[in-house]
Order: structure tokens, then C-alpha cells, then sequence
């Protein structure tokens, strides 16, 4: 079995039992979506680090497993060089939004490309869904106090999104998607007669 798939047999199972919108289908969608930015960019990627990267970004998530080291030690287990595993988890590691934040530098194209693409399934109707089943999950109410609830996830962090988009077709479609949250917001503030925040 290659690499890629081995991994994907990984996280299907690593992830199997996350609802909290972090499960196999954000890996999956994140994965599809690197791809799809990295054959639009002009600026050649290494696939194999870009699609391993993908499928493991999320293994070693603090807010999933604090402990770390299950993204290295499947790389191990699969047998890579040390260099592309170095490579991959160098990719991983800067791409999160609590440690990148909204205006990331990034050093190589691969972690623009997978900094894009997870950023993105944070966005629009897709990033919608997750951030209400996230909250859910933690028993957070949906809205109330700011701070708080779900609600502010948008401020916190969803709606400062598109300003981190590192390639020219992921600035093009968080601006998309972007826009779907705003009008879902309004529409939101409407049904519940709450004023908007800011």
C-alpha cells in the first residue's frame, strides 16, 4: 500500500469518533481542496509532502490530541526518509489559525497551499455547520453571551479568515465564502431579533 493511502486507513480510523467537526470529512475536503489550489499555482509544489501534510494535519491538533507525536510516529511507521518526514511536519506545524493568525508568513508554498485549504472548510456554509456542531460538542450555547457562545466563534476568528488566504485561488474563493457568512449572519440577527455585533 503507498503512502497516501496508508494514511488515509489511518485517519479514518484516528478520526473516526470526532464529531466536533475536526472527523475524516474536513481531512478529506482540506486534502481534495490543497490539491486543487496546488494545480492552479504557479508556483510548483511537492505533492506527496502536500497530501501527507493534508491528511495529517489534524492529528496532532492541541484542541484533539494535547500530547502530540501521532503524526511522526505514523510517518515512521510507514517507513519515509527522515528528510520528507521533517519536511511534512514542518508543513503542519505553523498553518493553525491560533498560530498563524490572520496574517500568516509562511516560508514555503506547501504551507500556503494547506494554510489555504483549511481555512477555507472554516469558511462558508461548510465552516457554518462545524463551527455549530464544534460548539455542540463543548456544550457551548449557541448564542448569549459574547465570549461565550458560538456565535462568537464568527468574530473571533471565522470572519478574519479571509485575510489570511496566502494564493491568488484561495483569496478568490474565501471572498465567495466569506460573503455566505455574512449574509447568513444577517439573516441570523434577523430570525432572532438580537442586534448585530460587531
Amino acid at each position: 500500500m503507498d503512502p497516501i493511502q496508508q494514511t488515509i486507513h489511518f485517519i479514518e480510523q484516528y478520526h473516526a469518533s470526532d464529531h466536533s467537526g475536526h472527523g475524516t470529512d474536513h481531512i478529506m475536503r482540506v486534502y481534495h481542496t490543497a490539491l486543487r489550489l496546488a494545480e492552479g499555482s504557479t508556483e510548483p509544489a511537492d505533492l506527496l509532502v502536500l497530501q501527507l501534510a493534508a491528511l495529517l494535519h489534524d492529528v496532532d491538533d492541541h484542541k484533539i490530541n494535547p500530547a502530540g507525536g501521532a503524526a511522526l510516529r505514523h510517518l515512521q511507521s510507514i517507513g519515509l526518509a527522515d528528510e520528507t518526514i521533517a519536511r511534512i511536519l514542518d508543513t503542519i506545524a505553523p498553518i493553525s489559525f491560533s498560530t498563524s493568525g490572520a496574517h500568516p508568513r509562511f516560508h514555503t508554498i506547501e504551507q500556503r497551499l494547506l494554510s489555504d485549504a483549511d481555512k477555507l472548510d472554516a469558511m462558508g456554509a461548510i465552516g457554518i455547520c462545524r463551527t455549530v456542531a464544534y460548539g455542540a460538542v463543548h456544550q457551548r450555547p449557541l448564542y448569549g453571551k459574547p465570549g461565550t457562545d458560538t456565535l462568537s466563534h464568527f468574530y473571533d476568528k471565522l470572519l478574519l479568515l479571509r485575510e489570511a488566504m496566502q494564493t491568488p485561488a484561495g483569496r478568490q474563493e474565501a471572498e465567495r465564502r466569506h460573503k455566505t457568512m455574512e449574509l447568513f449572519l444577517q439573516e441570523f440577527y434577523h430570525e432572532t431579533a438580537t442586534p448585530p455585533r460587531q
